[in-house]
């Protein structure tokens, strides 16, 4: 009897430790990382950094993925890397099948992870971190809020002939949505000229995330030019100080996932 009873214990030891280690290292069965993941959003070093360049990512439950990125063939063509995945606790390892020496291992720090949610961080040496998100949902909201705060300002000159001359002219604030749909916000700006030049200004807190600009459309024949200016409110550093005259109508845009301004008038 004290045999059985020393034996049932030692399978009851061994069956706990064997719980307690699966709990530890996911079997990929049960973790909420399998599925197909859609890139949302990206930030290098607290820039933003677009959709992430490993659009699509597939997780399987015999811890395997695909890193899919999109259009990265050298002729448009999609290309894939593939690999093997361990989630220990808040700790992703990605082997990859085929990588550089020194490379093969791809140790990610899991900052939130969900039925629809994945996010993401790690440390590239000699470059800085980098965060991404992802989405089971492939048309999911971006949440702005991890994006850097920008001052968008705008003055409109106008060119009076003297004080207490009418002016007129709308203003339209553009931003990107999480939904990727351009928002226009416009208000007409109107009144009397104190001077023979007047400048008219204002401003918007937008978010460092695709498309932003201003467009300045002229009611009155006295509304000269337009000046935007875009600084990053953390550390004031200006990115964008253009002009443009205002036949009828001027825009002045920045693009932050290719860095291109444009300025357009008719």
């Amino acid at each position: 009897m004290k045999k059985l009873n020393l034996l049932l214990t030692i399978i009851l030891g061994i069956t706990i430790l064997s719980c307690s280690s699966d709990d530890e290292n996911s079997s990929g069965n049960d973790s909420d990382l399998i599925g197909t993941w859609y890139g949302v959003s990206s930030t290098f070093n607290g820039n933003n950094s677009g959709i992430p360049d490993n659009s699509i990512l597939k997780f399987t439950t015999d811890n395997r993925v695909e890193f899919i990125y999109e259009g990265f063939g050298n002729n448009g063509e999609d290309i894939s890397e593939f690999g093997d995945w361990l989630e220990n606790g808040n700790t992703l390892t990605i082997t990859f099948d085929e990588a550089d020496a020194g490379l093969e291992n791809y140790v990610l720090e899991i900052l939130e992870l969900n039925d629809t949610t994945l996010k993401w961080r790690t440390e590239i040496v000699g470059e800085g971190t980098l965060i991404e998100t992802f989405s089971k949902n492939q048309n999911a909201t971006v949440d702005l809020s991890q994006f850097q705060d920008y001052n968008l300002e705008f003055t409109v000159d106008i060119a009076a002939f003297g004080p207490n001359e009418p002016y007129e002219f709308q203003a339209t604030f553009l931003t990107t949505d999480g939904d990727d749909q351009v928002v226009e916000m416009t208000e007409t700006y109107s009144g009397l000229t104190a001077n023979t030049d007047d400048f008219i200004s204002d401003s918007k807190i937008v978010k460092e995330y695709k498309v932003v600009g201003v467009r300045a459309t002229a009611v009155s024949s006295n509304v000269g030019a337009l000046q935007v200016k875009l600084t990053r409110v953390s550390n004031q550093n200006e990115i964008v100080n253009s002009f443009e005259n205002i036949p009828n109508s001027a825009t002045i845009s920045y693009d932050f996932e290719t860095g291109n301004e444009t300025s357009t008038s008719n």
